[in-house]
């Protein structure tokens, strides 16, 4: 997986971040905000896989707690009731109070308890620095909570992890997914907060100085902008905050319009997060995404718009409904026409002529639109809770139907993003035209349990009547390229990527070895010279990164991810004996080509890397392991494990150090016609 990747490539940001965690949650009131437990918790899960050691973790969450607080108390000790006045302590006098009351009620173990409740950590510390708390009962109870409480996260997080690699591959693909949902919901939600609660004091702001400015002087501009601003025009902050937002969207659209016209990393990595979101696919949750995207469809879109219509009809409220309709019709015809213009074709081939083209996505677009306009014009004018729950509830259901397009591999990652910044920057900009003018409240209530009702019974109708053929039709899907195998053999190999590309579209090492034949037949192949299975991931060897003197040869291998495909095959071969420190790791990824043109009928191409993999001892009490590419006696002794097999190289990357652009071609089966194992 990714994140085990990279914390394994850059182990020591992984062990920062921890501590940083655990820094932060100690911070006053802003600890109260940050994620720390989740952070550790998740890194913890890593243990199991060799990419992050349990004891460097321990070690960096409790440095960091007991600094974090020691911060805290520091402040609290020099500022005193000074830093009562102070951002971000002013905004948050309540949790003052209750940090007062918890104090009182726990005397001289308050910081300890602290320690394992959430909230109160953010403040406690620094009302103890307040209160003047000696600094030896402070920092006493300071470093003994720290000592129990990064062990139990870090432990907990790590027992999490060895559970998934005992339930095997689908508990842990449903165990990302749900990793992946929550983030999602979570970043929805905090997004929703932090526009509600953040941008309009600072369009208040922003508007007394303008305000201040134009009072300065007389002149035509100045009074223009007084008469815009007048204090009586309640709708103004609300407009500031709608044309902020539709600024927002419109900048997110053209940057994702820009990369898709120059190719940047973000289109890079659409093919690698679909390969990632096919590779997680599971049956059970293919129902509900199916179920989630159709929702999204034109059939209940119509049905939600004629709803929003009709209630506005009732209402009498004929420029409702005709921004209502101009958010459905305008942005779909929108969408389309930079479909047409742009012509980027979709991930795999759509079932009609119309869904031909993907950037944007009008499915998001659409959505976003329509959702995005009848909730700000439900909560206009309401309480902060209300604007809250509906913009959220909006959000959510737009999120929802746009991460199913990409897990069904209906759309690439840069057309979602697309199609959300456009339908948002459309339903702003309707919005604002419709509010400018003042209009009428319509009551939220009533419009979100109408429309509501519609999208209930419009989408399970729909549900009903086309989930069993549009499962069928968003079926994992495998595209393949057929490529003739003397081709292949004889220049075609070079068309093929030369290096890995992680999930944010970025090159790494080299890929040196490309294979045409099943994966048993060269897990057949490789055993006859000495390639056998790397130690699988149970309990015991779990434990054995706990063993500061363990054979690599008792240690599972890292997994890899290739253009977001899991590995097809791993195989080790040790260097210096079974008991050394050292071995060759071989890993094969399927790519997209089929080759063709046998006697037995087409197989797959696999591509591969040898690396090279050393124990690293430098910290005591674990054992670490660090991975180089081998270009050398890898890769030889790769080719002696191949009957038929042919050194190549690639042109482009033979100037490049250490590898010199070579790769090993090998293949099972008879040679094509013509041609020689080695030509």
């Amino acid at each position: 997986m990714f994140l085990v990747d990279y914390a394994h490539v850059h182990p020591a940001l992984a062990y920062g971040l921890v501590g940083a965690a655990a820094l932060a949650e100690a911070l006053p009131v802003l600890g109260a905000l940050v994620p720390g437990d989740v952070i550790i918790l998740g890194i913890g899960a890593l243990v199991p896989t060799g990419a992050v050691g349990l004891w460097p973790l321990i070690l960096a969450a409790t440095v960091g707690a007991v600094i974090g607080d020691g911060l805290s108390f520091g402040l609290g000790r020099h500022y005193r009731e000074a830093l009562l006045g102070r951002w971000p302590i002013r905004g948050h006098l309540a949790w003052v109070a209750r940090g007062e009351q918890f104090s009182e009620r726990h005397g001289g173990k308050s910081v300890f308890i602290a320690r394992f409740t959430p909230g109160m950590r953010a403040i406690v510390p620094t009302l103890s620095g307040m209160l003047r708390m000696s600094p030896a009962r402070f920092y006493t109870m300071n470093v003994l909570s720290a000592v129990i409480w990064a062990p139990l996260h870090v432990v907990a997080g790590a027992a999490i992890g060895a559970a998934l690699v005992l339930l095997g591959a689908v508990a842990g693909r449903l165990a990302m997914l749900v990793a992946i949902v929550l983030a999602l919901v979570a970043l929805v939600i905090w997004g929703t907060r932090a526009v509600a609660r953040r941008v309009p004091p600072r369009v208040t702001a922003a508007a007394d100085g303008l305000r201040r400015w134009a009072l300065r002087r007389d002149s035509v501009l100045r009074r223009s902008v007084l008469a815009f601003l007048d204090p009586a025009r309640r709708e103004l902050p609300g407009l500031a905050l709608l044309a902020s937002i539709l600024v927002a969207s419109l900048w997110l659209f053209l940057g994702v319009l820009q990369d898709v016209l120059a190719g940047d990393p973000l289109v890079r990595a659409n093919e690698a997060v679909l390969h990632f979101m096919q590779s997680l696919r599971i049956d059970a949750v293919d129902r509900v995404m199916v179920a989630i995207t159709e929702l999204g469809d034109p059939s209940v879109v119509t049905a939600v718009a004629f709803a929003a219509l009709l209630w506005f009809a009732v209402r009498r409220n004929g420029r409702a409904a005709a921004h209502a309709a101009g958010a459905v019709g305008l942005s779909a015809a929108l969408t389309f026409v930079v479909k047409s213009a742009l012509r980027t074709p979709r991930p795999f081939a759509p079932d009609a002529a119309w869904q031909t083209f993907a950037f944007p996505s009008g499915h998001s677009a659409v959505n976003a639109a329509l959702y995005g306009f009848l909730a700000i014009v439900a909560a206009w004018g309401s309480s902060k809770r209300t604007v809250f729950t509906v913009a959220g509830a909006a959000s959510l259901l737009v999120a929802a139907i746009a991460f199913s397009r990409i897990y069904l591999g209906l759309h690439w990652l840069s057309d979602v993003l697309a199609g959300i910044a456009f339908g948002t920057a459309w339903a702003a900009f309707l919005a604002i035209a419709y509010l400018r003018r003042n209009p009428p409240r319509i009551g939220a209530g009533g419009l979100c349990a109408f429309t509501g009702a519609a999208l209930l019974v419009a989408g399970g109708w729909h549900i009903d009547r086309s989930h069993r053929e549009d499962m069928a039709r968003y079926a994992v899907q495998e595209p393949s390229v057929p490529m003739r195998w003397d081709a292949w053999w004889q220049s075609r190999w070079a068309g093929l990527p030369a290096r890995r590309r992680d999930l944010e579209g970025e090159s790494g090492a080299a890929l040196t070895f490309q294979w045409a034949g099943s994966v048993a037949t060269l897990a057949r192949d490789l055993a006859g010279r000495g390639w056998t299975k790397p130690t699988p991931w149970s309990v015991r060897s779990t434990l054995a990164w706990l063993r500061p003197h363990v054979p690599i040869a008792h240690l599972p291998v890292l997994p890899r991810l290739e253009d977001g495909r899991e590995q097809a095959l791993v195989r080790t071969l040790p260097v210096g004996g079974a008991s050394g420190d050292s071995r060759f790791v071989l890993r094969v990824w399927r790519s997209s080509v089929e080759i063709t043109g046998l006697a037995g009928g087409s197989v797959p191409l696999l591509v591969g890397m040898v690396e090279k993999e050393r124990i690293d001892r430098s910290v005591a009490f674990v054992t670490m392991t660090h991975s180089t590419p081998d270009y050398g006696a890898g890769l030889e002794a790769l080719a002696a494990a191949m009957p038929l097999s042919r050194r190549v190289v690639r042109a482009d990357e033979a100037r490049q150090p250490g590898w010199r652009g070579r790769v090993i071609l090998g293949r099972s089966g008879p040679a094509p016609s013509g041609l020689r194992p080695g030509s």
